[in-house]
């Protein structure tokens, strides 16, 4: 299909999803959440077979990004900003469909499905506002939903997930041989808990246990309040690990770069890539994925909060700042090993401020 059709249709299928989400907004704020999944997933039924032809035509092999691996993307916060500076077509992976999933699924916790309804109604109004600033710059599309269901991805976090212990287990001997933090601690392979990750600015030189109790007393889960700290350990990181591989496996699928901005489910990419670093393609969308969420946490908001997102878009386009920079950062012959952090950080500052010089001289 011609990609200006595609274009065409995918400018077309966010008109009309702006005016599902106001209706769905509606429906929610009554409390008829069946009636919000049924109008979003009959849309998205309809619109499945242009969609999935749009993921697999309209931009060339892991040139387009996919906000992925976040409950929001904060324009409120300018974070559309940094996410828009590297490539040319860029997509929200709408989790909305997710939560209202998540939502008749869990019964156990009445604060987490109140949690959860409040969450729904927040993307609601997050997508709307997507598509009224950022419409033709940002697209958003249900990609986990329009996914094949890969059950490698729960194998592979199993995997890995058991990989951590001393001992050779299951799920049944997991939780018959641990109960508390302690016991896990114990159980743990020599030095794995300090690459274990709960919270976002967590402090790392917390132990495992005190790191874990924060979490555990901040965090509210889909569990039965009288939940072993095994079970609550097991369900946060199994999670984590299962959301890493299923962002690499979805961004394979759909020739993707991952746009990761949440640090722990970036911490476990990094720590699984070792298992892709012989597949070229993937090791090189891996490397994109790095930058991106290096560039997402050094890029200084306050020189932008002036413009507009458009103009902002067209200069970062003009001014070719992707490829500029990549161009720098490959002259390593495997930047994604050779590169070192410091390396890194020194090449995107030089180039965002470069950008923004000009940007400003420009304005």
């Amino acid at each position: 299909m011609n990609n200006n059709l595609l274009l065409d249709e995918l400018n077309n299928i966010q008109v009309e999803y702006r005016t599902i989400l106001i209706n769905a907004l509606k429906n929610i704020s009554d409390n008829d959440a069946d009636a919000v999944v049924d109008e979003i997933g009959v849309f998205w039924r309809r619109n499945k077979k242009i969609v999935q032809c749009i993921l697999r035509y309209l931009y060339q092999p892991y040139s387009a990004y996919v906000f992925t691996a976040a409950t929001i993307l904060d324009m409120d916060d300018y974070e559309h900003f940094p996410f828009v500076s590297l490539g040319k077509y860029h997509f929200w992976d709408d989790p909305i469909y997710k939560y209202i999933t998540m939502l008749r699924k869990t019964d156990v916790n009445r604060d987490f499905n109140y949690k959860m309804k409040e969450q729904i109604a927040s993307t609601i109004r997050d997508n709307i506002k997507i598509i009224e600033q950022a419409g033709g710059i940002i697209y958003i599309l249900p990609i986990r939903l329009l996914t094949e269901d890969n059950s490698m991805i729960y194998k592979a976090a199993d995997q890995a997930f058991f990989s951590m212990f001393k001992d050779s287990l299951d799920i049944e001997s997991y939780k018959n041989q641990f109960k508390t933090i302690s016991d896990i601690k114990n159980g743990l392979l020599p030095d794995i808990d300090t690459s274990i990750f709960f919270l976002e600015d967590e402090d790392s030189g917390l132990d495992l246990e005190t790191r874990f109790t924060v979490y555990k007393e901040s965090t509210l889960l889909p569990l039965s309040s009288d939940a072993t700290d095994a079970e609550v350990f097991w369900f946060v990181v199994y999670s984590y690990l299962a959301q890493a591989f299923d962002t690499i496996l979805l961004s394979a699928e759909h020739r993707l770069v991952p746009y990761v901005r949440f640090k722990v489910t970036f911490k476990y990419i990094l720590q699984i890539s070792g298992h892709f670093v012989d597949n070229e393609e993937i090791s090189d969308m891996l490397f994109k994925c790095v930058i991106s969420h290096i560039l997402h946490h050094k890029f200084d908001k306050q020189k932008i909060y002036e413009i507009d997102i458009r103009d902002y878009y067209e200069a970062i386009r003009s001014y070719n700042f992707e490829n500029q920079m990549f161009l720098e950062l490959k002259q390593q012959d495997n930047p994604f090993t050779n590169l070192s952090i410091s390396e890194v950080n020194t090449i995107i500052n030089r180039n965002l401020e470069s950008f923004f010089t000009r940007l400003h001289h420009n304005n």
